[in-house]
C-alpha cells in the first residue's frame, strides 16, 4: 500500500482506486501549494472528503483538480462512519468531468496562466472594476483569490475566464513564475519530441542523465516519463532559478543535437517561441545563454 508519494506521479484517481482494491481504512491527506484536503476511507469506501471550506462529494470532486503537490495516507479506523456511501464512480466521473472542463477554460487564458498568476482590472484605474475584483480584491494571485472566495476553484477559473473575452481584467507573472513556466514548456516538449523519435535505450539514457545531473547538484528536479517535476523552493530568485536550469537545459541541446543536429532542436525550440512577450523572449535568452568561465 502507498503510504506518501507526490501527486505528479500518482494523481488522486489513482490513488483512490489503490485504496479501494485494498479495502483501505485510514485518512488521506493532500497538500498542493498551501491547500489542504483530505478523503476519508472506511474499507476502501469514500465516506468524507475536505477541500478548504468544501466538503463531501463536491469537496472529493475538486480534489482531482488538484495536480501537484504530496500526499501521505495514515491508516486507521475514522471516528464516525457518518455518510457511509459516498460514491467511488460518482466522485470520479464528476471529477473528470472538472478536470476536462478546466483544459478548456485554461485554452482561452494566456499560456502563462498559473494558480501564481496575478489578477487585476485591465484599467487599473477604472471607475467600476468588475465586482469580483472589488469583492476579493486586485494585485492577488489566483490562489489568492481562491481562498477567499465563495466560488469553486473551477467556478473561479471560469469566471475569469469570462471577465478576460471581456477585457475587464488582465494577469501578470513575476519573473520567476515566467521562467519556471518556460523552462517547463520547452524542455518537456524537447524531451517529447525527441523521444517520439528514438529508442527506449536512448530515451532512459537521457531520463537517467538529467536525474543524475539534479541529484548530484542536490537539486529538487525528477524527471519521470517524459516530464520534469520541479519542487525547487517557491521563494528561489531569478538568479538561483537560472542557475539550476541552465545544466537541465544543456544537457538536453547536447545529447539532443548530437543524434539529430542543431537544427532539429532549433525546429522544436522555435514555434514555442513565436508570438512569445517580450519578457519571456528576454528570460529565455537569458536561460540559453552560455555561461562564462569563472576565472
Amino acid at each position: 500500500m502507498i503510504k506518501e508519494g507526490s501527486l505528479q506521479d500518482f494523481s488522486l484517481p489513482d490513488l483512490l482506486q489503490i485504496l479501494a482494491l485494498g479495502e483501505a481504512t485510514g485518512t488521506l491527506s493532500l497538500r498542493s501549494e498551501g491547500r489542504l484536503g483530505q478523503v476519508i476511507l472506511s474499507r476502501g469506501q469514500v465516506i468524507a472528503a475536505t477541500a478548504g471550506e468544501r466538503s463531501g462529494e463536491d469537496a472529493a470532486a475538486d480534489l482531482f483538480l488538484w495536480t501537484t503537490g504530496v500526499f501521505d495516507f495514515l491508516d486507521g479506523s475514522p471516528v464516525s462512519e457518518e455518510g457511509l456511501g459516498l460514491s467511488l464512480e460518482s466522485i470520479s466521473q464528476e471529477g473528470l468531468r472538472r478536470l476536462e472542463r478546466r483544459r478548456a477554460v485554461l485554452e482561452e487564458l494566456p499560456t502563462y496562466f498559473s494558480s501564481r498568476t496575478w489578477v487585476h482590472p485591465m484599467q487599473m484605474y477604472q471607475a467600476t472594476p468588475p465586482a469580483l475584483l472589488t469583492a476579493l480584491g486586485s494585485g492577488k494571485t489566483f490562489t489568492d483569490l481562491a481562498r477567499v472566495a465563495a466560488l469553486s476553484e473551477l467556478e473561479l477559473l471560469e469566471e475569469l475566464a469570462r471577465l478576460y473575452r471581456e477585457d475587464q481584467i488582465g494577469f501578470s507573472c513575476a519573473p520567476e513564475e515566467l521562467l519556471r513556466q518556460l523552462f517547463t514548456t520547452i524542455a518537456c516538449e524537447l524531451f517529447n519530441q525527441f523521444s517520439s523519435i528514438s529508442g527506449v535505450k536512448m530515451v532512459d539514457g537521457l531520463e537517467n542523465r538529467l536525474n543524475e545531473e539534479a541529484r548530484a547538484a542536490a537539486l529538487s528536479l525528477r524527471w519521470r516519463g517524459g516530464k520534469v517535476q520541479d519542487n525547487l523552493p517557491q521563494a528561489w530568485n531569478k538568479e538561483q532559478l537560472l542557475l539550476a536550469y541552465r545544466p537541465q537545459l544543456l544537457i538536453l541541446n547536447d545529447f539532443i543535437a548530437k543524434v539529430y543536429g542543431p537544427a532539429f532542436v532549433q525546429r522544436i525550440v522555435q514555434p514555442l517561441l513565436e508570438g512569445a512577450p517580450a519578457p519571456q523572449i528576454a528570460l529565455w535568452n537569458e536561460l540559453s545563454a552560455t555561461p562564462h568561465p569563472q576565472s
